[in-house]
């Protein structure tokens, strides 16, 4: 037989199971325990990545929420700027509106005012001229002529 029972089976039974404890003592176990710690750590690594994920995702929604609050607040402020500056463009281009207005009314006063007295002026001096022609044309230096101012007027004006 090529098979025999005997002590020395036993002996072999039981240093395979020594050999086997001792294994996994030393071996099995702390490399068991190992991948474990490390499944846990990533396990916790995962968890707090989440979690800095969501802090970071209120974080970023709470600065969109700001910055279209902020965009809001400057257009409302460009937008009263703007009314303001245009508002203001209209009171100056009114008050110099009317103060043109004003000059021009004055340069006309003053140029009709000119111009009576330059027709005053004229008139006196038509007159002293009409008579001097007629008088030149009559030959007769004791012809009175009789010109009527209004009408001397008139003319001048018309013309």
């Amino acid at each position: 037989m090529i098979f025999e029972l005997n002590g020395t089976i036993v002996i072999f039974v039981v240093s395979f199971l020594v050999f086997m404890w001792l294994l996994n003592q030393i071996m099995l176990k702390p490399v068991g325990d190992v991948i474990e710690q490390r499944s846990k750590l990533i396990d916790a690594d995962l968890e707090a990545s989440k979690n800095s994920r969501g802090e970071a995702q209120r974080l970023l929604e709470g600065y969109e929420d700001d910055l279209k609050k902020i965009r809001h607040d400057a257009h409302a402020v460009l937008t009263r700027a703007t009314e303001e500056v245009s508002r203001e463009r209209h009171s100056q281009l009114d008050r110099v509106a009317k103060e043109g207005q004003t000059k021009l009314d004055k340069a006309k006063a003053d140029i009709a005012a000119e111009r009576e007295r330059l027709i005053d002026a004229l008139v006196a001096e038509e007159k002293d001229l009409v008579e001097t022609i007629t008088r030149k044309v009559l030959g007769d230096e004791s012809v009175q002529v009789s010109l009527d101012n209004g009408q001397v007027r008139r003319t001048l004006e018309e013309i």
